[in-house]
């Protein structure tokens, strides 16, 4: 079973993990790009166009989704616009081909993400993993440890 931690332990003089995991929620890092020789299932990991990108686990976003100042370094290929909708309203977004690659679940999203405001917006991550991913994985979020523990059954 391929697990990872996604939460925040205690540091010596730094803030308690449970107040970091409320401030920051759970983070992976990811390789983002497009890799057009890529093969779903066989066997190789896509070659990233940037590496070890903060993500954030957003079980409130139904998709993954990617940052759109990343989207225009990376050049990846707009495939579609599409209205999108979150907590200040709808915005009609570029969709690009991309592939997510988790290296710590040894995992591969792949297909089309929506490009959305992140960094502009005052985030600190450069993609959203949304519940589309968590649906093939089980969480467990413990908020009064600051542990948060993705495995895949």
């Amino acid at each position: 079973m391929r697990s990872t931690g996604c939460g925040y332990i205690s540091v010596p003089g730094g803030l308690p993990p449970e107040e970091l995991l409320s401030f920051w929620g759970p983070q992976l890092f990811v390789d983002v790009g497009f890799d057009p020789s890529y093969v779903i299932g066989g066997g190789k990991v896509p070659i990233p166009g940037k590496q070890g990108l903060p993500a954030l686990v957003d079980t409130g976003a139904g998709e993954s989704c990617i940052d759109s100042l990343l989207a225009a370094q990376l050049n990846l290929p707009i495939v579609d616009k599409r209205l999108v909708a979150g907590a200040h309203g709808a915005k009609e977004v570029n969709m690009h081909m991309a592939q997510i690659h988790i290296p710590s679940l040894q995992f591969t999203l792949y297909g089309e993400f929506a490009a959305v405001d992140l960094r502009a917006g005052g985030q600190s991550f450069d993609a959203l993993i949304g519940r589309t991913f968590l649906r093939g994985f089980k969480m467990v979020y413990d908020g009064t440890t600051g542990s948060v523990e993705i495995s895949q059954p």
